[in-house]
């Protein structure tokens, strides 16, 4: 379980040290109010001058998962510089290193990492609210075999962690694979220790990958942590 911290917005959540990164949150205000000056102002200008171009939501979820980006660059050494999106809305770093974002609501976080050779992806998802018809969508048959055995009040919780470990394995792969990557082409089998295991089922000559993949809790919510690299590369 990761504690947030006391609430208040644009304000660190957390900072976590892992195996394959660190991780960084950030609090984000309830309404999409244009993001205050003094906010902007912690901001890379090339950050702040992408911000002004983005309006409600998008704009607060751009400046927290900036704000917890710029949080971890300093730890790992690089000199803080404007992080945009790259073409396909990733986090652009220089070589070397490599992040990802994610946000739910009122709470925004990043993940970064040093790196050659290697992906990563974070994601958050919400347990508090089933989703009807959502394991159908996004779970393989024997996975859905599997959370269908489960008692009824946990399949939805069973669910909500499988769809957000693969929305993160989506992430650390779409560097190697550029391409949109379909639900079936993954299963995930959690375990309650929160180190889950990955099987792949891409086309034939894409990988094999190696893959960590783990979830935490903050509160209701799910967050999953994904590392991939290309078996035998030795990263």
């Amino acid at each position: 379980m990761i504690d947030p911290g006391p609430y208040a917005p644009f304000a660190p959540a957390f900072r976590i040290a892992l195996p394959f990164g660190l991780l960084a949150g950030v609090h984000l205000p309830p309404r999409a109010d244009p993001v205050p000056h003094p906010v902007l102002a912690r901001l890379h200008p090339d950050e702040r001058d992408y911000a002004r171009t983005l309006g409600g939501f998008r704009q607060v979820q751009f400046v927290g998962g900036r704000l917890a980006l710029g949080d971890l660059l300093g730890e790992l050494g690089l000199r803080r510089a404007g992080v945009l999106p790259n073409e396909h809305g990733a986090p652009a770093l220089v070589p070397g290193f490599v992040a990802s974002v994610s946000h739910k609501q009122n709470l925004a976080v990043a993940l970064v990492a040093r790196g050659h050779g290697v992906g990563i992806g974070v994601d958050l998802e919400d347990t508090d609210r089933h989703r009807p018809g959502v394991a159908a969508r996004v779970l393989r048959a024997e996975e859905l075999r599997m959370v269908e055995a489960l008692p009824v009040d946990r399949q939805w919780v069973e669910t909500a962690i499988r769809f957000s470990v693969k929305e993160s394995v989506y992430k650390a792969l779409h560097p190697f694979l550029l391409r949109y990557i379909g639900f079936g082409e993954v299963a995930v089998w959690t375990e309650p220790d929160g180190n889950d295991r990955v099987e792949p089922f891409l086309r034939p000559g894409e990988g094999p990958f190696r893959f960590e993949a783990r979830h935490a809790w903050i509160g209701n919510r799910v967050l999953s942590m994904v590392r991939a690299r290309p078996a035998g590369s030795g990263v």
